[in-house]
């Protein structure tokens, strides 16, 4: 009798764990966070005119240059005697989407992001940097010490892009693919998306990936902050230079000229110019609708 007494404990503890197991479980996953999607979101709350909302998403993708991005933030923000609510996002996408939903007033886009916004119209362009150049170069970049020359060299090889929207990190190659009649996902043995320039080069140097493509700027950006790292690549190969993504606000946004003007006098000010140095920025300059290339969303 003790003996099927015992017996019938355990079959009740086995199947009341079999039972709470999984609400546990699920309560774990529920409490998981996973903070590399967004730094800041943006609340459903109706907008506070005393507050700026920058959006961007960091073209290195490192804890500095977030840092530097939010102090040129908060020096516009200062300006205009506004409080500063900084949105960084993964996606270039996501950015294009909450500047058409209209959750943030001025946006850092990239060149990509600029050239697929589908209203543009709507947009008022306001600047764009000047890092001793207001263009730069898309570059496919590969292991220093590898035996890949080319882009004919990369068939069947494994390939990082950087994000949907990003001219220099997937559209600019994506088009030369397709001009020689062949597709990423056929070229290469196995691509995908970094969602940062500096991981697209990080995956490079730790041979995750044989090559990579992003701008020349980030490794650029590279080189100076990260010298080891930038001596284990080579560039093989250059494509065409294209305008620096610029910054927008909305056409109807009444701080629109006082906020161009605030980045066309930026270089002058020695209060923000060491953020700028680290930025690799040495002033804003003017730009237009024509000098981004006209290009077509494949959402």
């Amino acid at each position: 009798m003790k003996r099927i007494v015992i017996s019938f404990f355990v079959i009740f503890l086995s199947v009341l764990l079999f039972a709470v197991l999984p609400l546990v479980l699920k309560n774990k996953q529920e409490e998981y966070i996973d903070f590399s999607e967004v730094t800041e979101t943006v609340d459903n709350s109706a907008k506070d005119d005393e507050t700026l909302r920058i959006g961007l998403i960091s073209v290195t993708g490192d804890n500095k240059s977030y840092i530097l991005e939010k102090e040129l933030a908060n020096y516009i923000g200062e300006k205009l005697n506004k409080k500063v609510k900084l949105i960084q996002k993964k996606s270039y996408r996501d950015i294009n989407v909450l500047l058409k939903n209209n959750k943030i007033d001025v946006a850092f886009l990239s060149t990509g992001a600029y050239s697929l916004y589908e209203d543009k119209e709507s947009l008022e362009l306001l600047a764009r940097p000047n890092r001793g150049k207001a263009y730069y170069h898309p570059i496919v970049i590969a292991k220093k010490d590898s035996n890949l020359k080319n882009i004919e060299d990369l068939k069947k090889q494994s390939f990082a892009f950087v994000d949907t929207y990003s001219y220099s990190g997937y559209l600019v190659m994506n088009d030369y693919l397709k001009k020689n009649g062949v597709s990423a996902n056929k070229f290469f043995s196995n691509s995908y998306f970094t969602h940062s320039h500096e991981e697209s080069i990080n995956q490079v140097t730790n041979g995750t990936v044989k090559a990579a493509i992003v701008d020349d700027w980030a490794l650029q950006y590279i080189y100076n902050n990260f010298p080891d790292t930038a001596l284990n690549i080579k560039i093989i190969k250059t494509f065409p230079e294209v305008a620096t993504g610029p910054v927008v606000t909305h056409k109807n946004y009444e701080e629109k000229d006082k906020l161009k003007q605030i980045l066309l006098s930026i270089d002058k000010d020695s209060a923000i110019k060491g953020t700028l140095s680290q930025l690799q920025i040495e002033k804003y300059e003017e730009t237009k609708a024509s000098d981004y290339p006209n290009l077509i969303s494949e959402d």
